[in-house]
């Protein structure tokens, strides 16, 4: 365990450390939340963003759509109450699909014409719906991740050696955030239909990104590559996240005890860079850290997260239960304008730590 997770367990008393039930109703006060704030009922679709008191100006982008879809799954794998919220909204983001060649997919708004598409937007959606075709059982919901799979996929040409562009529209780069999530894409669909192609394709996509974009120092991984080979050094935190879930997921698939060395030395790096040792909050924004904190959880890493976790709902939410972009922000009085993808990124990271099994 990483020198960090000791600080964030030893800093908390047994009295002071949520429990289960208690993530599972913060949870549900979120998504209550965002139903009463977000929602748009006559098309059954969430909004981008609010003034507090006043209703959506517009439907959420399709990166906020994923996020809050996998907030659904969550909630309805951890409630069975929240079902019937996950199918409507599962079957209204139908409307961002887009038919257009040369490759189908989701598009950034609910579709009319022309194409603005992104190959992470289609990889987030991918992993969103496979966790619903759980929740519902509907293997219809896997179809359409299946599809948009082959959206992310297309996104992969030999420039640079191989690697995924981040928009259709503008291939001027291949982004971790593309490539990581596309990985951890394939592994959850091929989890499902065993279609060798998925995990071929997962393997080589991991094996791309770590060859390219990785910060040999730390483990971490850097934003971007330019066709001309310039690296953007930026790093956030959901890039590392994908790449530590696609490698945890191959090492189980495989075998390759290498894999999972490299997740090790990833997750602990991620808590030296970006855990506060004073707080617990990590310090990033909220719709890239809850990711890593779902990775944590995968490599074992339960007290970092329940640390990130406490501090965010005792110190981020304000008085309307709205959260913040920053994981690591304090609220001293109503957030400006509360957008869907930070407040579904909550709800999701308290629903899945909700029912999180420590082993």
């Amino acid at each position: 365990m990483a020198i960090f997770a000791l600080v964030c367990l030893l800093a908390m008393t047994d009295s002071q450390q949520p429990t289960p039930a208690q993530f599972a109703q913060w949870g549900r006060e979120t998504l209550e939340m965002i139903r009463r704030d977000f929602y748009l009922p006559e098309r059954k679709l969430y909004g981008e963003e609010i003034v507090p008191g006043q209703p959506p100006r517009q439907v959420a982008f399709t990166w906020g759509v994923g996020v809050m879809l996998s907030a659904l799954s969550a909630a309805a794998k951890a409630d069975p109450k929240y079902r019937p919220w996950l199918r409507e909204y599962a079957d209204a983001v139908q409307s961002y699909w887009n038919p257009n060649p040369p490759t189908p997919g989701f598009d950034v708004l609910p579709w009319s014409h022309g194409v603005d598409r992104y190959y992470d937007d289609n990889a987030w959606m991918v992993m969103a719906l496979v966790e619903t075709s759980e929740a519902l059982r509907d293997p219809k919901y896997l179809r359409r991740a299946e599809a948009a799979l082959a959206y992310s996929l297309s996104g992969w040409d030999d420039k640079l050696g191989g690697g995924i562009y981040w928009r259709e529209s503008d291939k001027a780069s291949k982004n971790t955030c593309s490539n990581g999530p596309t990985a951890a894409a394939c592994l959850a669909v091929y989890a499902h239909d065993k279609d060798s192609k998925y995990l071929r394709w997962a393997e080589r996509i991991y094996d791309w990104t770590r060859e390219h974009l990785q910060d040999p120092t730390d483990q971490l991984f850097w934003d971007a590559e330019t066709l001309d080979g310039h690296i953007g050094k930026t790093k956030w935190t959901y890039n590392t996240a994908l790449m530590i879930r696609a490698g945890f997921e191959l090492g189980k698939v495989t075998g390759q005890r290498h894999y999972l060395a490299e997740v090790d030395a990833m997750a602990d790096s991620s808590t030296r860079r970006w855990v506060d040792p004073a707080t617990g909050a990590i310090k990033d924004d909220l719709k890239f850290a809850h990711l890593l904190l779902e990775s944590w959880l995968r490599t074992g890493m339960v007290a970092p997260a329940r640390a990130a976790l406490a501090f965010l709902h005792g110190q981020g939410q304000d008085a309307s239960g709205h959260y913040p972009v920053r994981w690591d922000s304090v609220a001293q009085g109503p957030w400006p304008k509360p957008m869907l993808i930070d407040q579904a990124s909550a709800a999701r990271a308290y629903f899945v730590m909700s029912t999180f099994k420590e082993k």
